[in-house]
């Protein structure tokens, strides 16, 4: 599992090269892959998802929740995940 900013949505070809060696956008899994972190300040209407949970096959990954915090620019990402026996 990763988890943190990577300062890149799933549109740039770097952040598509990681997913390339297996790991997968928790996020994505739950469906909300398209959620903004980034700016806070106007999001949801504009922004991009910046932050990422990366995780293996290993994991299963639901109920995602984005958070605004206060004194920072960017929202949280909590992720429940589930690691498989």
């Amino acid at each position: 599992m990763l988890a943190g900013d990577f300062n890149a949505s799933q549109d740039h070809a770097a952040f598509r090269r990681i997913l390339d060696t297996g790991l997968r956008d928790a996020a994505r899994l739950d469906g909300a892959d398209r959620t903004p972190t980034w700016p806070s300040r106007t999001t949801p209407a504009f922004g991009a998802q910046i932050d990422h949970v990366l995780v293996s096959a290993d994991f299963t990954a639901e109920k995602a929740r984005f958070l605004s915090l206060p004194n920072t620019d960017h929202r949280a990402l909590t992720v429940t995940l589930t690691l498989h026996a």
